[in-house]
């Protein structure tokens, strides 16, 4: 054996402690206590993956791919426990919940989840977010709980609206008449997957299919004139979601006419989510405008907009919604009008809105909203090299920005990491947490 394979057999592989997640569910820990006190329980039975995702600061049991509640999670006063079966344990804890503190309760695979966790529930009393066995309910006050956003998680919404924004315009740029609406989502996917973002949910609308079905997916059916990519991307265990519209050769005047209405909507919803704001005033100030522009009911076809977080949807936006926004909280905005549809992630900051998918590179419309002008997407224009400049009937100062999908960043141009940095490859005589000998430090390695 050579010198190089005797060094590389002495190698091992050195977990990483992230000391931000660390804090994070410390931060969370001392929330339950607030909850387990007030409920005046001895512990909390988390099985939602949801719940389990914010506790853990972005350990995802869903990876694991079991069918069914094959983990769940156990908190006290002092303690937090991880209840799995043995083929998941090594994953959850060297890969999603590494030195967070949690300790491990396992059976064998074939044995019942539920028997080990009515071991851990007997003589205690017990509180969950799923009512098992008899156990009082509380996920409504789980889901309180998750509000407001942690600094950690504005970080990684922040992180995640940017390699979401990049793969929904990268493939929305690219599409040509006659590539099919299936074929622009499993592009789509692919760039998300690739960067270890999951698709929850993708919407490839093209040419007036969202004027019927407002919740279209797509199908084999092939692009002609333009099209509207939506999707909603999950990393961490958090949601963002943004839509994007492109238009082949030529710009319809009543999709661009509508697209102007609705960005007026879209602007107006963001600018006034505000801290200390109830839904429904904020809808009122929205719903104005729809009348204003003599359009009463087209708010009726479509849901308006969501709080987002760890779930797609953590409270939907109804005229009489009582849901106090509370900074800093994710929000989805995607009013539409006709075909035309706006959507755009915000993080409700103390400061006031921030727009987490605004495009760098994306044709862009500014609306004035109480003086100041609030930036929305536009719709991309892109030419074939022999279709003339005058293929829209629009006069040149109304036509959108022009320019083709080829001027877009490519797919490589953002090398950062998504995924955590679990394991460092160090020899046999290293530690990792030696900082006299290690370039490594404790600190978090995360991208």
């Amino acid at each position: 054996m050579s010198a190089g394979q005797s060094d590389d057999a002495l190698r091992r592989r050195c977990l990483v402690l992230d000391k931000q997640r660390l804090a994070d569910v410390d931060e969370k820990h001392a929330r339950v206590r607030t909850l387990l006190t007030a409920s005046g329980a001895d512990a909390l039975l988390l099985q939602d993956h949801a719940n389990i995702a914010w506790f853990t600061a972005g350990a995802d049991p869903a990876r694991c791919m079991a069918e069914g509640c094959q983990t769940s999670l156990f908190v006290t006063d002092d303690a937090r426990l991880l209840a799995t079966n043995a083929v998941d344990s090594a994953q959850l804890f060297e890969r999603e919940a590494f030195g967070l503190g949690f300790q491990l309760k396992q059976r064998e695979w074939f044995q019942p989840h539920g028997a080990l966790v009515e071991d851990l529930c007997r003589g205690r009393k017990v509180v969950s977010d799923s009512g098992f066995e008899g156990t009082r309910s509380v996920a409504k006050d789980v889901a309180q709980l998750r509000r407001p956003l942690t600094d950690l998680e504005v970080d990684r919404i922040r992180r995640l609206s940017k390699v979401l924004v990049h793969a929904v315009e990268i493939s929305a740029g690219h599409i040509r008449p006659g590539v099919s609406e299936a074929a622009v989502a499993g592009e789509l996917s692919h760039r998300l997957i690739r960067r270890t973002v999951t698709p929850v949910r993708i919407q490839v609308c093209a040419d007036g299919r969202n004027i019927r079905y407002r919740h279209w997916s797509y199908s084999e059916d092939p692009i002609e004139s333009y099209a509207t990519v939506s999707c909603v991307a999950k990393r961490w265990g958090l949601h963002v979601a943004v839509s994007r519209t492109v238009c082949l050769n030529q710009v319809p005047e009543e999709l661009w006419a509508a697209h102007q209405k609705a960005v007026l909507m879209h602007a107006t919803g963001m600018y006034f989510s505000r801290t200390g704001q109830q839904l429904k005033n904020i809808w009122r100030k929205v719903r104005r405008i729809y009348d204003k522009f003599g359009m009463p009911t087209e708010w009726q076809l479509a849901d308006q907009a969501e709080i987002i977080g760890y779930h797609a949807m953590e409270h939907q936006l109804t005229p009489d919604s009582e849901y106090e926004l509370e900074a800093p909280t994710a929000m989805y905005w995607h009013p539409g009008v006709n075909a035309a549809l706006a959507g755009d992630t915000i993080l409700v900051m103390p400061g006031g809105c921030e727009i987490v998918t605004r495009s760098a590179v994306w044709p862009q419309l500014r609306v004035q909203v109480k003086g100041y002008d609030v930036p929305c997407c536009g719709l991309l224009l892109i030419r074939d090299e022999n279709t003339p400049e005058t293929g829209s009937g629009t006069k040149p100062a109304e036509t959108p920005a022009l320019f083709t999908g080829l001027n877009l960043p490519d797919d490589d141009s953002d090398g950062s990491r998504m995924d955590s940095i679990w394991e460092l490859d160090m020899a046999s005589h290293q530690s990792v947490f030696e900082e006299s000998d290690s370039v490594y430090s404790e600190e978090s390695v995360l991208d």
